[in-house]
């Protein structure tokens, strides 16, 4: 014989609120439903029980019970609320801490008398949101964290620039720390990155309020001139196809080909470079050499420029049929979210997402924005020179600090473009991250959950490591910056000065690790490259992080294990450098390994 065994939940009444409060005038809730029968289906069983997202230690349900009502049941999860003390007629918060899960949790509101009254009983519920926290009440052991400290901090002592990481972990900033000359507050250039929380989270937000479908042609919002202008240009990886047919192609391009990178558009192009020779693929060919050159005096002219000639830009194969990732797709997208919204795309960033959140240490061009150079981690020793290798007119020859590295987004779109250029600190980036994982914070709504699936979700089956914009997990195909260990749904991006979030929902975990690892010397400084000595610490390999502290949050991971671990990052540090660096001690490879040995030898 089977039987309900009832657990009342102790109600905490916090206050009691006029109706207005519960009437999303103002506020946005992950649950607004009305019972019973809020979804009506013909799944009885499904009309009295909606899941919702929350971690343990917070939420609160708003709970307005109508004057016809005279009694109901009222459960979170497995716990059955006391629901005397909810008098017909009133609003009441309640008090849920106790009870919340980490990650889905379910209501139920059942028994309502009397039988087929409707709208009886209105539950609102907000979004969680990043709370302080604590490394030793979260599952991730201490010594994965231990660990990632003795690593990044030895290859500071080995030559490393600077390091910042922040880890939240079932809603709660659980660990943060900096390591070099910088400090927790201090902005990084985020580079690429930015993709994903400029012009991807615009786009979200906007497919969110129906203001703008995935299918949408890029044609219909920035102008037939999208197609109509193209040039028939030679690029190098161009197919062989002519003009004609790249229009075409053009006229159909979607929003989704655009934000998946399978467009049709090159990787990237030199709009900045007057010294840019596309017949021969030359940096330094000398003046007028460039048909699609913009400017590059970093002004607001120069920006609508740079628009036009994206315009003009060919593709180079037929979009849908491949990834191609490329920095003139988030190009394309910052100008068509400023179409669409109507507002610059740092004023609707702010608007829409810093503000409501709270975030006050993220931003473009920090110089124009209240920040000063040294709250700012130095990009780049030899400006976006490569030590001298790259010349063109207004380039930068001094330390990059406090402006974007990427020459596009500083010199032709006056430092705000969808494809880098946003500045933030860790902990900052890692609140705004932490929305992926719900589609909202506290009483601001900003994806829905289709959104964030859709988003996530790949686009092709070939690239299957790639959603809308998002890397993903896939079948470990992103090991060297997430994990090898991560779930195939995890996501998040990486930015070529040396910066990574890394979000894995099935632990409610968001990682944001910056470095300025570029901020070095070339190795060979006569050779125009980008490697960077600063590419090769293990602290550079951003994967690192996310990888250790997930398998810190094994149970039954061991000391010995990690030590296991290093051993191997050891050696593979050593045989790195005696193939490639030879007998030159002072060479990063070398300091790498140095660096790894101490940790191991330590530990």
């Amino acid at each position: 014989m089977f039987f309900l065994r009832r657990k009342f939940l102790t109600v905490f009444f916090l206050a009691l609120f006029p109706f207005f409060l519960c009437s999303g005038e103002s506020l946005n809730w992950q649950v607004d439903a009305s019972f019973p029968d809020w979804i009506n289906s013909a799944n009885f069983s499904a009309n009295s029980l909606l899941p919702f997202v929350f971690y343990h230690g917070q939420g609160k349900a708003f709970v307005t019970v109508s004057k016809e009502c005279t009694s109901f049941s009222f459960y979170i999860n497995d716990r059955a609320v006391n629901t005397k003390p909810l008098k017909a007629g009133g609003t009441y918060v309640i008090d849920i801490s106790k009870f919340t899960l980490d990650g889905k949790n379910i209501l139920q509101v059942s028994d309502i008398n009397p039988p087929r009254l409707k709208n009886a009983v209105r539950v609102c519920i907000p979004y969680p949101e990043v709370l302080e926290g604590s490394l030793k009440n979260s599952s991730i052991q201490s010594e994965s964290i231990y660990l990632i400290d003795r690593i990044i901090s030895s290859d500071v002592e080995h030559g490393f620039s600077s390091a910042q990481l922040a880890v939240v972990k079932d809603g709660r900033l659980v660990f943060k720390k900096c390591w070099g000359n910088v400090t927790n507050e201090s902005l990084y250039d985020l580079a690429s990155v930015s993709k994903m929380f400029s012009a991807a989270y615009a786009i979200q937000l906007l497919v969110s309020q129906g203001k703008l479908s995935v299918d949408a042609k890029i044609c219909e919002i920035l102008g037939k001139e999208f197609a109509d202008d193209t040039l028939d240009i030679n690029f190098s990886n161009r197919e062989k196809i002519s003009l004609e047919k790249i229009k075409e192609w053009k006229r159909q391009i979607t929003v989704s080909d655009v934000i998946s990178h399978k467009a049709g558009f090159a990787s990237g192009y030199p709009y900045f470079n007057d010294n840019f020779d596309l017949a021969k693929s030359e940096f330094n060919a000398g003046k007028n050499k460039n048909p699609l050159f913009s400017g590059n005096d970093s002004s607001e002219k120069t920006r609508e420029l740079t628009l036009e000639q994206i315009f003009k830009t060919p593709l180079v194969y037929e979009p849908g049929t491949k990834l191609v990732y490329s920095d003139i797709d988030f190009m394309i997208l910052c100008f068509l979210v400023e179409k669409v919204s109507g507002q610059r795309m740092d004023s609707f960033l702010k608007e829409n997402f810093w503000q409501p959140l709270g975030l006050s240490r993220i931003t473009y061009n920090p110089l124009q924005n209240g920040f000063s150079r040294e709250d700012c981690a130095p990009t780049d020793i030899s400006g976006n020179s490569y030590s001298g290798n790259l010349s063109f007119t207004a380039c930068r020859t001094d330390v990059i600090q406090g402006q974007v590295h990427d020459a596009n987004a500083y010199h032709a779109m006056a430092g705000i473009s969808g494809h880098a250029g946003l500045f933030s600190n860790a902990e900052d980036l890692a609140r705004l991250a932490s929305i992926m994982l719900s589609g909202g914070y506290g009483s601001h709504r900003f994806f829905s959950r289709n959104v964030i699936d859709l988003f996530t979700s790949p686009q092709l089956l070939q690239d299957a490591d790639y959603g809308m914009g998002w890397w993903r997990g896939g079948q470990v195909q992103n090991a060297r910056n997430f994990s090898s260990i991560c779930s195939s749904r995890s996501f998040g991006h990486n930015g070529f000065t040396g910066t990574l979030v890394f979000l894995e929902p099935e632990e409610n975990l968001v990682i944001v690790y910056l470095t300025n690892k570029i901020n070095s010397r070339l190795l060979s400084p006569q050779t125009f490259s980008n490697q960077f000595s600063g590419n090769f610490y293990q602290s550079a390999n951003l994967g690192f992080v996310p990888q250790l502290i997930l398998l810190g949050m094994k149970k039954n991971v061991s000391r010995t294990q990690f030590k296991s671990l290093l051993y191997d990052m050891k050696e593979d540090a050593r045989r790195v450098a005696e193939k490639n660096a030879g007998s030159d001690k002072s060479d990063s490879r070398w300091q790498a390994y140095e660096s790894l040995k101490n940790v191991y030898e330590e530990f």
